[in-house]
């Protein structure tokens, strides 16, 4: 990138360069654009960020830097840009955030970390934003414990918006947000969500936005739905809900075209994919204690991690391609030895028809013409007598040998 560009550009504030296969930004280029408050450097191909990279950008308070290839944050890498308030490093590699990598980030607002390959957190990283953070994105770092996100929690206080969805978070901790109680909206869609703790909604009182689509719910208790429908917005959809008289009745006497309209059911299959807001009542079924359509869910691990459903599916494939292959082997192997017993037949009848025509009777002359007679050696050749004879039929009766070859002998 050519410095010189941006000489008469010094009182430039905002700077978008999105896409554009950008691995490193001359230091030079920084201090020409001293200005600048919003820079948008996301979907490049940077992979490493120098500890002072930014340090002449102090009025910076918007840094994108999502869908690069970083895989680490180092310690006061941001340090220098005391003023920023939303910085977003999501989309990367990221497999570590060291302790001090936010140090001096006590305006920081929103925070996104999410689609990383996160698997530890320290709570000392969020110390410096304890009373300025209000957003923190932390989605699809699937390998984080949950367990481990509580002190984070209990460090920051004052957020609103927290997501944590595609997390592959099976149960939510009680005390997991004990202390949120400025907490508006949550989103835990994509995660293996059977059930919620009700201790989880009084910590929540401000709570107004809870996604909990994509998840494991068959059905909900009627108490988990009565503190649901304190909230504003709550999404349910894309779960394997079970509409029966076991499972449905107390969402569906809520559900209708603008409460819960999301839900589709997804057993028994007679209901699959019917909307519950436009069933009536009549339509569930009893279920059997017990019986709880278990043969009828997917538990199949092959469905839950795509490449071992492309490993199976093309294992199935080159099966089917084999077994295939066999038949038409067998196939062609039957005709071919038919064809060739067939073959061999005809030769032989042949060979019989040959041994067997040594005499004709022409019936206008009365005349026996005898063809040549056909010999088999042992070898299996044929060897040809070349003689050929005429006779009356008086003849024949007075010739002995020619009285035998009219009898076929």
């Amino acid at each position: 990138m050519d410095d010189m560009v941006f000489v008469f550009w010094q009182e430039l504030k905002v700077l978008r360069c999105r896409s554009c296969q950008l691995s490193k930004v001359n230091a030079m280029m920084y201090r020409l654009l001293s200005s600048l408050e919003i820079l948008d450097l996301g979907d490049n191909q940077f992979k490493y960020i120098a500890a002072d990279e930014f340090r002449d950008l102090y009025r910076l308070n918007t840094l994108l830097l999502d869908g690069n290839h970083l895989p680490v944050v180092l310690e006061g890498t941001f340090g220098h840009a005391s003023n920023l308030t939303v910085l977003s490093l999501a989309r990367n590699r990221i497999a570590k955030v060291t302790e001090k990598a936010f140090v001096n980030l006590s305006s920081i607002r929103e925070l996104d970390l999410s689609y990383n390959q996160l698997s530890h957190f320290d709570y000392e990283t969020f110390l410096p934003m304890t009373d300025s953070l209000r957003t923190l994105l932390i989605s699809g770092n699937a390998n984080i414990p949950v367990v481990e996100l509580i002190p984070i929690f209990t460090t920051i206080q004052k957020v609103t918006h927290l997501g944590m969805a595609d997390m592959k978070i099976s149960a939510i901790p009680p005390t997991l947000l004990v202390n949120q109680e400025n907490l508006r909206h949550l989103n835990l869609s994509g995660n293996h969500l059977t059930n919620l703790p009700i201790q989880m909604f009084s910590s929540l009182p401000r709570l107004s936005s809870l996604d909990l689509t994509r998840n494991r719910f068959q059905g909900m208790e009627e108490k988990i739905l009565e503190r649901l429908d304190t909230i504003q917005t709550v999404l349910l959809g894309e779960n394997p809900w079970i509409c029966d008289r076991c499972h449905i009745l107390s969402l569906h006497a809520r559900a209708n075209r603008s409460l819960y309209n999301d839900v589709v059911c997804a057993l028994p299959r007679t209901l699959k994919g019917r909307a519950l807001a436009y069933l009536a009542s009549s339509s569930f079924g009893w279920c059997s204690p017990g019986n709880l359509y278990e043969d009828e869910i997917s538990t199949n691990p092959l469905t839950e991690d795509p490449q071992l459903g492309l490993i199976a599916a093309g294992t199935a494939v080159l099966l089917l391609l084999v077994v295939g292959a066999a038949l038409l082997a067998g196939v062609a192997y039957t005709r071919h030895h038919a064809d060739y017993y067939y073959t061999q037949e005809e030769k032989r009848d042949r060979d019989r028809e040959a041994a067997f025509q040594g005499t004709v009777i022409d019936e206008k002359s009365d005349i026996l013409l005898k063809k040549a007679a056909l010999e088999i050696s042992s070898n299996g050749k044929k060897k040809v007598v070349k003689k050929v004879t005429i006779a009356t039929i008086d003849e024949i009766t007075k010739d002995p040998e020619l009285h035998v070859l009219t009898n076929g002998t």
